[in-house]
């Protein structure tokens, strides 16, 4: 008896786990919104799934009544699908369309939902009623698949390239057809044809004001069928804000250049920089107004504004190349060169020391040698060279081989020595060189100083006079 009552269990226990394996893992119901429409309208319907198991479910929702029949989502999900928790429900709504119907009637089309996860798929029936096919032309609905090519980003200063492609999906010749863009800022009508499954394109360009200021933009294409909508398009659009400087108008004058740009803007509140290329040369002598900087980028100068309109869409700027000042300089400079070689002696002396000797320190002798030319383009006459030596040295009586000979050397105990050489002319160019040894019994420690030699001379038949520089010798 305790055998039979343990099979029992045994095999109730058998056919509890086969109803639950064999349990649906989901269920589907439907609830129409609208379900009675006209041919060229669309059903809805509520789809409700619930998840029968502990694990979460994506479900597949379509149908294979397509051609006659479509279906979506709004907005569009492709592939329409639906995920659920475990043991939870989720609803979609679907929305019927009739393609190819043109009998007035009830209709059921067919939706399967199929589980992603295990692949099980039911299918329920959606009964829409057809209640008039008034909108159909020669039996069907028009049918126009339209899409619309546009720049997202506008520079308003260019023009607009739109196209717009049509594709006529029937056997049906529409030539009725308007196609209308609409906006804030751009309207047009287009009469249009189309034959049966004819595709065109229809290309065009738009030209808006160039100080459009930035702003978005929505552009809507609709395509009529007379007066009924066949199709509508909606294109978001932005209009980009520009900043541009241009050169308007150059006045030349002696010297003096100045031009006129002007910096446009469609932002009557456009905060930013603008520059010129320029050069270091030109920029030592440009002024501008408003005021602006140089900077150097690259390898190049340039001329920077800092720019903020104030409700305004331009802003003028002069710039200004005045190399007047620079002419001036230039003809001063040629001027006191000018002055400077007809005023400056035509005679030069220049005075240096060589070979000299030291002895305990200090100097004891050495080669004073004067250089006398004459750098004019003139002779020179009757020249008359005056050296003083000073008394802490002595002039040698030995003169350097092949140099003038002094004419006098007047000595002074107390006083300076002084050292006379006549030359009776110099021509152009010409140079002369005059030396003479000084010694001292006595190192002279330190360094001294030999005064500098005057001359007399005739040039032109005018007596003028010339001198060398000092010569500091340092011990």
């Amino acid at each position: 008896m305790f055998k039979k009552i343990n099979y029992l269990f045994l095999f109730l226990f058998i056919l509890l786990l086969s109803s639950m394996a064999y349990a649906a893992s989901f269920e589907v119901t439907s609830e129409p919104i609208i379900e009675s429409i006209v041919v060229n309208e669309v059903a809805i319907y509520t789809i409700e799934v619930e998840n029968n198991l502990e694990t979460k479910q994506e479900f597949r929702i379509y149908t294979l009544d397509y051609p006659f029949w479509d279906i979506r989502t709004e907005p569009i999900i492709n592939p329409i699908t639906l995920e659920v928790g475990p043991e939870s429900k989720k609803s979609i709504d679907i929305l019927v369309d009739p393609l190819h119907i043109t009998q007035v009637g009830a209709y059921v089309v067919g939706i399967n939902v199929q589980s992603l996860t295990n692949q099980e798929k039911k299918i329920i029936g959606l009964e829409v009623g057809i209640k008039s096919t008034d909108p159909l032309i020669g039996g069907y609905v028009p049918t126009v698949v339209t899409s619309v090519s546009i720049p997202g980003q506008i520079d308003p200063r260019k023009e607009i390239p739109i196209k717009i492609n049509l594709n006529n999906q029937n056997d049906i010749d529409y030539h009725d057809m308007v196609i209308k863009i609409e906006s804030k800022l751009l309207q047009d009508t287009i009469d249009y044809k189309l034959g049966p499954r004819e595709e065109k394109t229809l290309s065009l360009t738009k030209k808006l004001d160039s100080l459009t200021s930035p702003q978005k933009d929505n552009i809507v294409v609709n395509v009529f069928k007379g007066e009924r909508s066949i199709a509508n398009i909606v294109k978001q659009i932005e209009i980009v804000e520009y900043g541009i400087l241009d050169e308007v108008d150059v006045k030349k004058g002696f010297l003096r250049t100045s031009k006129e740009l002007l910096f446009t803007s469609n932002n009557k509140n456009y905060e930013g920089k603008t520059r010129v290329e320029t050069t270091f040369f030109k920029a030592l002598f440009t002024s501008t107004s408003p005021k602006s900087e140089s900077i150097k980028e690259n390898g190049k100068k340039y001329l920077v504004w800092d720019i903020s309109l104030q409700n305004t869409n331009s802003l003028k700027i002069t710039v200004t190349e005045n190399l007047l000042p620079l002419f001036i300089i230039i003809i001063l400079i040629l001027v006191l060169m000018g002055l400077y070689y007809s005023f400056r002696s035509p005679l030069t002396i220049k005075k240096e020391a060589n070979s000299i000797k030291k002895k305990d320190g200090g100097i004891s002798e050495l080669k004073v040698v004067l250089h006398i030319r004459n750098r004019s383009k003139k002779p020179l006459s009757d020249i008359d060279l005056t050296e003083r030596v000073p008394h802490l040295v002595h002039v040698e009586k030995e003169v350097s081989i092949g140099t003038l000979q002094p004419e006098k050397i007047l000595r002074h105990e107390d006083k300076d020595t002084v050292i006379k050489w006549k030359i009776d002319s110099l021509d152009p160019q010409e140079e002369r060189v005059l030396t003479y040894k000084v010694g001292s019994r006595l190192p002279i420690l330190g360094s001294f100083t030999l005064p500098a030699a005057g001359c007399k001379f005739v040039s032109n038949n005018n007596v003028s006079v010339a001198s060398s520089n000092r010569l500091n010798v340092e011990g």
